[in-house]
C-alpha cells in the first residue's frame, strides 16, 4: 500500500531558510520597540512549528496545526503592519521590520503551497483507497478465473478421455457397420437372384393360368370345374370312410335342390365302410349265415350236425355250383359276387335268403347297403355335373 503523501522535504527546506533569515534580522534590529521583540519571539515559535510540519516525512499534516500556524503568520503580520504604522523603533528597526514582512508574504505563499500540495495529496489518498478497491475486486475475480480455469482443466480432462472412449466405440462401429455392410451387400445379391427366380416362376404360372382360364372359359365355366372338384372330394372321403359332411355340404350347393340326398346326409357324420373292408369281412358271416341254412332240426342226431357242419365248410370254401336254386345257392352267388366287389348283386342273393341267415347277415348288410347307396349317389352327382359340362360344350 503506498503512503499518503505528505509536505514536499524541499518546501520544509525552504521554510526553515526563511524563518532563519528573519531570525537574523530580529537580533540584528534588538533595539527595536517591544512589538519587534515580541514578532522574534512569535517567528522562533513558527519556526519550530514549522520544523515539525517539515520533519513528519511519511506521515499526513494535521489540519488543526495547519490552521493554527496560519493563525500565527496572520497574528504576527497584523502585529508588523501596526508597528510599521506607528513608526516605532530607529530607521534600521523599520527596515527589518520591512523585510520581515516580506520574508511573512513568502511565509503564506509557501504556507498556500503546502496547503495545495495537502489538499493534493488528500485526493491522491482517496484515488489510492479506490484503486486498492478495484485491486482487490480485480483479485476477486483472478481467483474466480482460477477457480474456473481449472474446473475447465478438469473438465477438459474429462473430455478427454471421454472422446477416446468414444474414438473407440466409433473405431468398433465402424468395424461392425463394415461387416454389416458386407452382410447386406450378399443378402442383396441373394435377394435379387430370388427377385429373378420368383419372376420367372411368376412368368410362368402367369402362361400357366392364363391357358387354364383359356381352357376352363367364364364364371360358368369355373363354376362347373369347382363343381366337379367338389365331387371328387367327396368320393375320396366316402372312399376312406371317414365323416364327409364338410364335402357334402360343398357338393349341395351346386347340386339341384330337388335331388335327393337322403342316403348321402342319413351317414355323413360317421362315414361308410368301405368296400375292401367289407370283402375282408364277408367270408366269416358268410359261415356264419351257411350255418343258419344247415341247422339241423331239433329232431336230428349228432351225425346230422356233423355232416351239416362239413357241408358248411365246403360249401362256402369250395367254388360251388352259382347255378342251381334254393338257399345254398344264392349265399354261394351272394359269396362270388362280394368277391367280385359287386355288392349290389350280392345285396340282391343277400334278400332270397332265409330270415335265419338274413337275421345273421344283417348287419354286415346294412352297412353293404349304405355302402351301395352312397356309392349311386355319388355317380349320380358325378354325372349330373359331367351333363352340364356337356351342355356347355356343345
Amino acid at each position: 500500500m503506498l503512503p499518503i503523501a505528505s509536505m514536499p522535504e524541499e518546501g520544509g527546506e525552504t521554510l526553515d531558510n526563511r524563518v532563519s533569515a528573519l531570525e537574523a534580522q530580529v537580533q540584528a534590529g534588538s533595539t527595536a520597540s517591544a512589538e519587534g521583540s515580541d514578532v522574534s519571539e512569535r517567528l522562533s515559535a513558527l519556526e519550530t512549528k514549522v520544523e515539525t510540519a517539515s520533519s513528519a516525512e511519511g506521515a499526513s499534516t494535521d489540519p488543526a496545526a495547519l490552521d493554527a500556524l496560519r493563525q500565527d503568520i496572520a497574528a504576527l503580520s497584523a502585529r508588523v503592519e501596526a508597528g510599521a504604522a506607528n513608526g516605532a523603533g530607529t530607521d534600521a528597526a523599520q527596515v527589518d521590520l520591512s523585510g520581515i514582512t516580506s520574508e511573512i508574504e513568502g511565509l503564506k505563499s509557501s504556507l498556500s503551497s503546502v496547503e495545495d500540495e495537502i489538499k493534493t495529496a488528500d485526493a491522491l489518498s482517496a484515488n489510492l483507497q479506490e484503486l486498492q478497491s478495484t485491486v482487490s475486486g480485480l483479485s476477486d475475480q483472478v481467483d474466480s478465473v482460477e477457480a474456473t480455469a481449472k474446473a475447465a482443466q478438469s473438465a477438459v480432462s474429462t473430455s478427454d478421455v471421454s472422446l477416446k472412449t468414444l474414438a473407440d466405440s466409433q473405431s468398433r462401429s465402424s468395424e461392425s457397420l463394415a461387416a454389416l455392410s458386407g452382410d447386406i451387400q450378399t443378402l442383396s445379391g441373394r435377394v435379387a437372384a430370388n427377385q429373378t427366380a420368383i419372376k420367372e416362376q411368376l412368368d410362368t404360372m402367369s402362361k400357366r393360368l392364363a391357358a387354364v382360364e383359356a381352357t376352363m372359359g367364364d364364371a360358368t365355366a369355373r363354376e362347373l370345374a369347382a363343381r366337379a372338384l367338389s365331387i371328387a372330394a367327396l368320393k375320396s372321403a366316402i372312399d376312406s370312410g371317414r365323416p364327409y359332411q364338410a364335402e357334402l355340404a360343398a357338393v349341395r350347393a351346386g347340386l339341384p335342390a330337388d335331388m335327393d340326398l337322403s342316403a348321402l346326409t342319413a351317414h355323413a357324420d360317421k362315414g361308410v365302410s368301405p368296400t375292401p373292408t367289407l370283402i375282408a369281412e364277408f367270408p366269416a358271416t358268410a359261415r356264419a349265415m351257411f350255418a343258419a341254412i344247415t341247422k339241423p332240426g331239433r329232431d336230428g342226431d349228432v351225425f346230422d350236425s356233423l355232416l351239416s357242419g362239413a357241408r358248411s365248410l365246403i360249401a362256402v370254401r369250395g367254388p360251388g355250383d352259382v347255378s342251381g336254386e334254393g338257399p345254398e345257392a344264392e349265399l354261394r352267388r351272394m359269396e362270388r359276387a362280394v368277391g367280385q366287389a359287386d355288392l349290389e348283386t350280392a345285396l340282391a342273393a343277400y334278400d332270397k335268403l332265409p330270415d335265419p341267415a338274413k337275421d345273421v347277415g344283417a348287419e354286415w348288410a346294412e352297412r353293404a347297403r349304405a355302402r351301395v347307396a352312397v356309392d349311386t349317389l355319388t355317380r349320380q352327382t358325378s354325372d349330373e355335373v359331367l351333363r352340364a359340362l356337356g351342355a356347355r360344350d356343345s
